[in-house]
């Protein structure tokens, strides 16, 4: 089971150095997603994240900036990536991008020949959008994906859930709310989901 991270879609006072302690308590991949942000809040948490880390870092927007910042990886919400052309996705699988992207409706999902991995939901009730529910019933199961995509389950995942997303044959977790409503208790919390996994 592996986990994910996203960032809240807001940004806050001491945002970079928390993402910094969050690498250092063993976060293995964040996926920074600012959808209203403008290119100035972005420059200015990317320079409070250690470069260190920059390769652990999947970015929503701003995938222009990518090479500035050494990022590797790029995330396209289900829009965006339908907007993408076949040619544009093959510049970027050729020049080394790790690419995924966000599904909403499990068909399987087409189009997965340069991904490295999707994120599917909301599998549980969000704890960060209210009103935003649960798309699968108590007993879905993932069934026919494709060879050598990973699938990750978002949206209402906290600690308590990840057997859950085990059974439901997910092959990780994503983390945003259980892990952000609180920011001072976000280490501790990540400590903790570690230990669930």
């Amino acid at each position: 089971m592996e986990l994910i991270a996203v960032t809240r879609p807001d940004y806050f006072q001491g945002e970079g150095e928390l993402i910094n302690a969050l690498f250092g308590a063993g976060l293995q991949l964040l996926h920074l997603r600012k959808p209203e942000s403008e290119e100035a809040g972005f420059m200015k948490l990317m320079k409070e994240i250690n470069p260190d880390y920059y390769r652990s870092i999947s970015i929503h927007q701003h995938h222009e900036l990518a090479n500035r910042f050494s990022i590797r990886r790029l995330h396209y919400p289900e829009k965006l990536w339908k907007l993408t052309g076949a040619k544009k996705r093959i510049e970027l699988f050729t020049d080394g991008f790790h690419l995924s992207r966000s599904v909403h409706e499990w068909g399987p999902p087409e189009d997965t020949a340069f991904l490295d991995y999707v994120f599917f939901g909301p599998v549980f009730n969000s704890i960060s959008k209210v009103g935003y529910q649960s798309i699968v019933d108590k007993n879905f199961s993932l069934t026919a994906v494709p060879e050598g995509l990973k699938v990750f389950g978002i949206g209402g995942v906290t600690a308590a859930l990840f057997q859950e997303l085990q059974r439901m044959n997910f092959d990780g977790a994503v983390v945003l709310g259980a892990l952000w409503n609180h920011p001072s208790d976000a280490v501790k919390e990540f400590e903790k989901m570690i230990k669930s996994l």
